[in-house]
């Protein structure tokens, strides 16, 4: 008999169309596709590769991939590779299968498979990992391109890539300046040391791979590539670039400035980590180039485990690298400067003592006899240039580990008693309850929009009261015998006027003073307080020039919440500036609190003395009340002696929630009005009677005519006060306006006058 036989299936294969998008767009090149850890397609498949403009298909044959048909198949097919150029148009395969409305999905690379065979037996989709590189592609109208192309951390040798990487000082650039992913700043705003940096990273073989998500801030990102590169990024403040400084042994020891006794005002730390806390053995957690796992890499200090008696580890990961050779050259470099005793320190300088403000990343040399240190080498980390006209820089830094050979640690001098200086009452303090003005520079947004009107704070100023004084302590308490430090400040400027200021003056010009202590911290730009014998607020004014040869100020009146009132010859002015203690604490309107002062000298602490004459603040929750209105006239004057008929009141608007940037003058036009504000005004006769009010005023302009004033019997007299207030929400101004003159026809005699009644 004959037979015949039936085809028997024994598997199946597996095809599928895929788009896939991978990262931003365009690259350089799609180097490799990798399914299911093993390669698809790379060097021994590779033909021409993306150049970030036009559409490249990439071929793939391995129908064994995977073990061929007895197992999982393999691939085979034709991918399509979209750069995402600007120019990029829609792919054939795509509009076949989804339609001709889909976009051209330019901006990002994406790869189409085009129905590949990727599997047999198993379903299963392995998964994909692609190896892209980007060095030129991407860059928006940049000068930096083509340098970029030029000075990139990677070598060509006969074909093959040698510490594949993008130059880190490229990716910072890229990072600040690119307009659609980045940070968006102009490219003149980066300066010439990244040019300098770049050349130098170059020389190191230093390149990075690196991907930035969007679920990582770039600003996170930018401090990583700092953290890999060993470097500092700031902004150069007086040409206003961005800088980068490579932390290396670039120097020379003999051309270091040299800081000591006769530039430092006050070395106020100087710090060193003990053995115990420091590693001496380090491991690198870097990114393996074939696998793109973890991979590690371990350096120890024998002589630093032997000394400690057993090793302290400690891990450091660069993910960016991924050269063997270079993960080691970090290590060492990170084991050398974790595992040395280096000093950190705070230092004050004399401004004058030098020729330029530090720049981070400076590098000096420090002489300070009485720690025993001469010609140590170190790097400064930080600056604080304080605010303008500041006399001192505070300098953060730490010992600069490739200057450890060069240090010279004498025996210290030998110690010497110094005599107890005394500490004295201050000559003056001032308690404040700080203004809205001082909130909305030192609070955040969100805890300035958590500000209530009836939340209040506390704060004090203090003048020297001797030579030799440090600081002081501001304490607060509810009671008089209760009080308690809360917080330490540097005493504030004091002088005395020498002349009388009337309330009629907008401006005082050259007014003559006497400094009491610490003349030199009064800036310029920055407010100060006139207050009187018991230390009360009367008026706040801005320093507008402080001629100290001469001995006068030139004074803006009543700025932030306070208006201008009469000053007497005596009178005290005190700076401001950075002075202001703050208690920190939150507080209410009608609460009682005794304030005091605790100076402080470097060998001795004294006994609090009491604000105010002793006596308590009664808060009134300064902050949230509306700013009185500014720029007051009168019948079209600033401050008549004499009206006639009606009187015309004018004044602008103030709103203390939009004046943060700068303080506002008493003749500047309108600014807000604060929402819910509105305008009252008294008037008083001689004896202080008051007349007529008039409230809920919303304009600018209030009329009070002759036939009005006639009604109010009250206001018959020679002499009327008026008061203009602000009210919102039930409160007041903290200080009205207040303008007195005389009123033609009620008591004055006009034309010839002979006397008598």
């Amino acid at each position: 008999m004959g037979g015949s036989s039936k085809k028997q299936t024994v598997g199946y294969r597996y095809r599928m169309g895929l788009h896939l998008v991978l990262c931003q767009g365009p690259v350089d090149a799609v180097q490799e596709i990798q399914m299911g850890d093993r390669t698809a397609w790379g060097d021994a498949d590779r033909g021409p590769l993306s150049s970030g403009h036009g559409l490249t298909t990439l071929r793939i044959n391995k129908p064994t991939l995977f073990g061929g048909d007895e197992r999982e198949g393999g691939v085979v097919g034709n991918i399509d590779v979209l750069p995402g150029g600007p120019g990029q148009g829609r792919n054939d395969y795509l509009m076949a299968r989804l339609g001709s409305a889909i976009p051209a999905f330019r901006g990002v690379l994406s790869l189409v498979a085009r129905q590949i065979l990727f599997a047999a037996n198993n379903p299963y989709i392995k998964p994909w990992a692609v190896r892209v590189r980007r060095f030129t592609a991407g860059w928006h109208d940049s000068p930096w391109m083509e340098w970029n192309a030029e000075v990139r951390a990677w070598d060509d040798d006969q074909g093959r890539e040698i510490s594949v990487g993008m130059n880190p000082a490229h990716i910072l650039v890229q990072c600040l300046t690119d307009p659609h992913w980045g940070m968006g700043y102009p490219h003149d705003s980066i300066g010439w040391s990244f040019w300098n940096a770049a050349w130098a990273l170059s020389d190191e073989g230093f390149g990075l791979n690196l991907i930035w998500t969007r679920q990582q801030p770039i600003e996170s990102f930018i401090g990583q590539v700092i953290d890999h590169i060993g470097g500092i990024l700031y902004t150069d403040p007086e040409q206003g670039t961005f800088e980068l400084k490579l932390l290396r042994d670039d120097y020379w020891i003999d051309s270091l400035p040299q800081l000591g006794p006769d530039e430092i005002v006050r070395l106020e730390r100087f710090e060193r980590a003990q053995w115990g806390e420091l590693p001496n053995e380090l491991t690198v957690v870097y990114t393996d180039w074939q696998t793109g796992g973890d991979t590690t890499v371990t350096v120890e200090n024998l002589a630093a485990i032997q000394l400690q008696g057993g090793v302290i580890n400690q891990r450091r990961d660069y993910p960016g690298v991924n050269y063997g050779p270079l993960a080691a050259r970090l290590a060492l470099r990170d084991l050398r400067a974790l595992g040395s005793p280096l000093a950190r320190m705070s230092l004050t300088v004399a401004r004058d003592t030098l020729e330029r403000a530090p720049l981070p990343g400076d590098v000096f040399l420090l002489n300070w006899p009485r720690l025993g240190i001469d010609q140590m080498v170190v790097r400064v980390t930080g600056i604080d240039t304080g605010t303008l006209g500041s006399s001192e820089w505070r300098i953060e830094a730490m010992e600069d580990v490739f200057g450890l050979d060069n240090a010279v640690l004498a025996p210290p001098p030998p110690i010497i008693d110094e005599p107890t200086l005394e500490p004295l009452p201050p000559a003056q303090i001032v308690a404040v309850e700080i203004p809205y003005w001082e909130l909305a520079r030192t609070l955040s947004r969100a805890e300035l929009d958590y500000l209530t009107d009836t939340d209040a704070a506390v704060g004090a100023l203090a003048a020297a009261g001797g030579v030799g004084q440090l600081n002081w302590l501001l304490a607060t308490g509810a009671s008089a015998g209760e009080i308690a430090s809360v917080a330490s400040e540097d005493y504030a400027p004091l002088f005395t006027l020498d002349a009388a200021l009337p309330a009629s003056e907008a401006d005082a010009i050259g007014v003559p003073v006497t400094a009491i202590s610490q003349p030199e911290r009064l800036t310029v730009g920055d407010y100060a307080y006139l207050v009187d014998g018991s230390g009360e607020i009367r008026e706040a004014v801005a320093v507008l020039d402080f001629d100290t040869t001469a001995a006068t100020v030139d004074l803006a009146r009543g700025v932030l919440d306070t208006t201008p009132h009469s000053h007497t010859t005596g009178t005290r002015l005190i700076g401001v500036g950075e002075w202001l203690a703050s208690e920190g604490a939150e507080r209410a309107p009608g609460e009682s609190v005794f304030v005091g002062a605790i100076p402080r000298t470097s060998t001795d602490q004294g006994d609090s003395v009491l604000a105010a004459n002793g006596q308590p603040m009664v808060l009134i929750g300064r902050q949230s009340l509306p700013y009185p209105p500014g720029r007051i006239r009168l019948n079209g004057q600033t401050e008549p002696a004499v009206v006639a008929g009606d009187l015309t009141i004018a004044w602008a608007h103030r709103d203390r929630t939009q004046q943060t940037a700068y303080l506002v003058q008493q003749d500047e036009g309108d600014i807000g009005p604060e929402l819910g504000v509105t305008y009252t005004v008294h008037i008083r006769n001689r004896n202080n009677v008051l007349a007529h009010t008039e409230t809920g005023l919303l304009d600018t302009t209030y009329v009070w005519t002759a036939a009005a004033a006639a009604l109010d019997a009250g206001a018959l007299g020679d002499r009327i006060t008026v008061e203009i207030s602000a009210e919102r929400d039930g409160l007041s101004s903290w200080q009205p306006q207040v303008r007195v003159m005389d009123r033609a026809g009620y008591g004055l005699r006009w034309g010839q006058y002979w006397g008598g009644v």
